[in-house]
């Protein structure tokens, strides 16, 4: 009985081994390196701006996403100081990266709505490479009322 547990052991050995054989899994995420806006840059709301960022994979890239999302937890203005009709803005953007790249410039124009709240906005840029390895890099910019200056 014990020599039948021996040869199904003896038998396991390469499929066992098989599984462990993960040198061929690519595990490093892509790079983002975002050019344009600055981080902390100043609009004003209804404005327009390029938003550019650098892709690189050591493999092959897949996809792209672009996030803009109010930051609700930096506000630094009093209720009373925002007009009823302001909204936070939030907005996304997304696309595929052509098969067999490993770099990618994303050029995105942005406009802010005429009627986004003043305040600081995370943007963010996500990148997937074919592997499933997701990367994700912020920036945050600062839209301001029309009489503040820059």
């Amino acid at each position: 009985m014990n020599f039948k547990y021996l040869i199904l052991a003896f038998l396991a050995i390469p499929f066992l081994s098989a599984c462990d054989n993960d040198d061929d899994v690519d595990t490093t995420k892509p790079v983002i390196e975002i050019v344009e806006p600055a981080d902390h840059a100043h609009f004003h709301a209804g404005d327009p701006f390029d938003l550019i960022a650098l892709i690189t994979d050591n493999d092959e890239l897949a996809s792209w996403k672009v996030e803009v999302h109010y930051n609700d937890g930096h506000d630094h203005k009093s209720a009373s100081a925002i007009a009823e009709e302001e909204v936070e803005w939030h907005q996304e953007w997304s696309g595929t990266i052509e098969a067999g790249l490993k770099s990618f410039e994303l050029t995105q124009t942005i406009t802010i709505p005429a009627d986004a709240k003043h305040g600081e906005y995370h943007i963010g840029v996500y990148a997937l490479d074919k592997s499933g390895n997701e990367q994700v890099v912020f920036i945050e910019i600062e839209v301001e009322d029309e009489e503040h200056a820059h």
